[in-house]
């Protein structure tokens, strides 16, 4: 009985001590102008971008030209509103909340075009981090915008 008490309290003791909760992060699209496509994680698969579609980690978005989008990112809280420029493709490459510290983690990969982003100030661990082909950078609450051009250089 003393074995099954110990294994009880281990069990129970577990969400205390062990691995905190992930959450996957989503972006929503509030507005569109002009024609998008998306890649959902694990497809091959390009599809029309639609107004209040859900994006999360792992998608894929490009943008035609004249086109513009506006996302808004949300973990625990919205984290950024992002500006999609037009000839862009970029990736959410990690979109994850931990809810049990309120932290977020977001890393957009801009592989080609331009983004502004109006960053939401970060609480405790939180990253939020915009990656191209020759830099990262970290962002704590702030408003920049990341162009890069086709060749795969910062403008």
């Amino acid at each position: 009985m003393g074995i099954l008490a110990a294994m009880a309290a281990f069990v129970l003791a577990y969400p205390v001590f062990g691995i905190a909760s992930v959450e996957v992060d989503h972006a929503k699209v509030i507005q569109i102008n002009g024609d998008a496509q998306i890649r959902k994680a694990g497809s091959s698969d390009w599809t029309i971008l639609s107004q209040d579609m859900i994006l999360s980690e792992g998608d894929t978005l490009k943008t035609g030209n004249n086109t513009e989008l506006i996302l808004e990112l949300a973990g625990g809280a919205k984290t950024a509103e992002v500006t999609v420029r037009a000839n862009t493709e970029m990736s959410f490459d990690t979109f994850r909340h931990e809810a049990e510290k309120g932290n977020d983690q977001t890393l957009l990969d801009v592989t080609v075009g331009g983004i502004l982003v109006q960053a939401e100030k970060l609480r405790g661990e939180s990253k939020f981090e915009v990656k191209t082909p020759t830099s990262i950078a970290g962002i704590r609450g702030t408003t920049f915008e990341v162009q890069v051009s086709p060749s795969g250089t910062e403008i």
